[in-house]
């Protein structure tokens, strides 16, 4: 029996190629059976159309549309990046988020839960000292936090834990859900912040360095706290021109590296930059950019440090557990308290398994491992 063959827009064939970032023409010259497909002169089967399609991340449907469609990422990227195309791996990412956000959402509100009161808490965009005292306030911190910690790390997964047990889902992830081939670049996705009355999340760019990841994850708390969702990439240092986002950056740096005490510690060490980032656990950036709001250094040598810096590997990006560590890395994926209310759910008959793999990601094995797990239990 022949194989069905079927009628294919050209444009959305060329439209999937750039779709993820690739050269049609370069595509064309490696694959002579889609050059004819763009031509005219033979028709893909059905097989070829849904091989196609999942080899470049297309919902099947898609291929059979009349013309493209208007892919818009539903939440304002900041990043210096002047691609006119969404990544798509951070486009599919935000969507995922999304999904598991919409879902939580509304479970929370059938099950009577109140609203997180973290969301939208901010009203005055100017005032950045009260803003940081706000956070110091509801995260229960005192200013010095920081200084109890030996490693970026600690401090950054108790701050994570913090946000997790106030309602905050905290995803970390460096790949779209668990496919390794499709990295998410940190130029294009630090971090976003989703916001939503009963379940805020906040996604991290695992793949970035531990001290960038805690600049974002206070960055993307400001954003609950002001009810805005957005998502930065890499912005090479320069001023952001959005007002939230100038605010954004400066309640980041002001909480986590305060006057008060860089004065102090900055009379004990002077402009030793890799002490001080240390002691704060943030990046040298931002204890140069904090020295330079200080009045500690010009502009002019703030940029000569940022280029000079922007050239050197300072901090090794986190890499994707496997093996024995798959448990605590799925769970810092999905979130421990979104896995916490799916497991919920499932138990009180509120969610079918499948329901609960899909939004996890999770096969059905790896499921219930996780969820059977000690790690887990012990949440």
């Amino acid at each position: 029996m022949a194989a069905t063959r079927v009628h294919i827009n050209p444009d959305i064939l060329t439209w999937a190629i750039e779709r993820v970032g690739k050269d049609v023409d370069e595509y064309a010259q490696k694959d002579t059976n889609f050059q004819k497909w763009i031509e005219g002169t033979k028709l893909p089967t059905m097989k070829n159309i849904e091989d196609f399609a999942k080899k470049f991340y297309v919902p099947l449907g898609y291929m059979f549309l009349d013309t493209p469609p208007q892919e818009e990422c539903p939440i304002p990227f900041y990043r210096s990046t002047t691609n006119e195309h969404n990544n798509i791996n951070v486009y599919d990412t935000v969507l995922t988020i999304q999904e598991r956000q919409e879902w939580l959402s509304g479970y929370l509100r059938s099950e009577g839960f109140d609203k997180n009161h973290f969301v939208g808490l901010i009203k005055d965009y100017s005032n950045v000292d009260e803003a940081c005292r706000t956070i110091y306030e509801i995260l229960n911190l005192p200013i010095n936090w920081a200084f109890d910690f030996t490693k970026v790390e600690d401090a950054l997964k108790y701050i994570t834990n913090i946000l997790e047990d106030k309602g905050v889902m905290v995803c970390y992830n460096g790949v779209v859900g668990y496919n390794n081939n499709r990295p998410i670049p940190v130029k294009e996705c630090r971090g976003f912040a989703l916001i939503d009355d009963y379940a805020p999340f906040i996604f991290i760019n695992n793949k970035d360095a531990k001290s960038a990841q805690m600049f974002t994850i206070i960055h993307e708390l400001v954003h609950i706290l002001i009810g805005h969702s957005a998502g930065f990439g890499d912005n090479d240092g320069q001023i952001q021109e959005s007002v939230l986002e100038r605010f954004c950056d400066k309640v980041s740096a002001t909480f986590l590296v305060p006057e008060i005490l860089l004065k102090e510690e900055w009379s004990k060490v002077g402009e030793n930059y890799a002490v001080l980032a240390k002691r704060f656990k943030v990046s040298r950036f931002v204890i140069a950019r904090r020295a330079k709001e200080i009045g500690y250094i010009s502009e002019q040598h703030y940029y000569s440090l940022y280029r000079q810096w922007r050239n050197e590997k300072t901090d090794t990006p986190t890499k994707q557990g496997g093996g024995g560590v798959f448990i605590p890395t799925a769970i810092k994926k999905t979130s421990r308290t979104f896995l916490i209310h799916i497991n919920n759910a499932i138990s009180s008959n509120r969610l079918l398994h499948m329901d609960a793999y899909r939004l996890t990601g999770l096969k059905g094995d790896s499921f219930h491992k996780i969820i059977n797990s000690p790690q887990f239990a012990r949440l």
